[in-house]
């Protein structure tokens, strides 16, 4: 592992892991509004 720069990495991780709970939150608006659309067109 001496290629390994573990500062890097450990950027890197935690953007991904930021990108990851943003997408998470898109998708949770974007499934509350298909819900309320739903509601509407009861």
């Amino acid at each position: 592992m001496p290629n390994v720069n573990i500062l890097n990495e450990m950027a890197d991780m935690i953007a991904a892991t930021r990108a990851y709970e943003a997408n998470v939150d898109a998708i949770n608006s974007q499934k509350s509004m298909f819900s309320k659309a739903l509601e509407i067109g009861r």
